[in-house]
């Protein structure tokens, strides 16, 4: 090869290696870009939970550019996750790699809301269900239940895991004591705040752990006529034979009444804890 045919190669090689540093300043501004808008994005959407617009109805009107379908609403409560715990880190992290650190410590079944026996399918003890069936008068609906567990509560319907209750219709009066982790605890308090604002619930109580740091519990305790905050911890039970009754949970409860006979409900609930009533 002579020295004209080397240079011309060398100079093919020089520009080559030029447009592929060239292209990574691109590539790495564009994802810089592209990280601040996601945590842009994330701000809006937590500016518009906060504003009051449930995770589920966000969900459904928020779009997927690629498949061109809703996010699920469990998108949602991640993206509010990220925001909520790394928007104030400094240095900040990248968004996809905060939120990919979210999804898998979620999907790994480790939320802090979980009872300690790690198995958040717990149901209430007879004497607080017969209560709320005196105050509701009867029990339409139990949205997150089990053919055992509706021996106690009597309810008329009653959603299993299988069914998913989250996509079946909720109406009448009804009884909730919600899977205890993330995201469908807040899931089904969604629903049931969307199902009190259109009518189709006209009566509710509902029992989850007293977790005051997050925004699901102020979402109903903002909705609830009055709210009874259980002195020490409900003893719940499963439907395992082997297990029927278990250790209480790493934490309180609270129960929230949603409905109008005030009276009845503070009567009956005294007895569990102290009774606070909106004003």
């Amino acid at each position: 090869m002579g020295k004209a045919t080397t240079a011309l190669v060398q100079s093919a090689f020089d520009f080559a290696l030029r447009e592929i540093n060239a292209l990574e300043v691109r590539i790495v501004k564009a994802e810089d870009d592209a990280d601040a808008m996601l945590w842009e994005q994330a701000r809006q959407v937590v500016e518009q939970l906060d504003a009051g617009l449930s995770q589920r109805k966000l969900a459904g009107k928020w779009i997927n550019a690629r498949t061109g379908e809703p996010y699920v609403q469990n998108h949602v409560w991640i993206v509010k996750q990220v925001f909520d715990q790394f928007t104030g880190q400094s240095p900040r992290p990248r968004f996809r790699d905060a939120y990919n650190e979210i999804a898998n410590a979620d999907n790994s079944g480790g939320g802090r809301e979980q009872h300690n026996s790690g198995n958040f399918e717990w149901y209430t003890p007879a004497v607080i269900v017969e209560a709320a069936r005196a105050v509701l008068g009867t029990i339409d609906l139990d949205p997150a239940s089990c053919a055992r567990a509706n021996e106690i509560v009597q309810a008329h319907r009653y959603y299993t895991r299988e069914d998913d209750g989250l996509t079946q219709p909720w109406e009448g009066r009804l009884w909730m004591n919600p899977p205890y982790a993330h995201p469908l605890i807040e899931q089904f308090v969604d629903k049931l705040l969307d199902s009190l604002a259109v009518g189709t619930v006209s009566a509710a109580i509902a029992i989850t752990n007293n977790t005051t740091d997050v925004g699901w519990f102020h979402a109903l305790g903002r909705m609830a006529s009055a709210i009874c905050l259980c002195t020490g911890r409900v003893h719940f039970w499963q439907t395992n034979p082997d297990v029927r009754e278990i250790n209480g949970p790493l934490q309180g409860q609270a129960i929230f009444y949603c409905g109008d006979d005030l009276d009845a409900f503070c009567a009956r609930f005294d007895e569990f804890g102290v009774v606070l009533v909106k004003p």
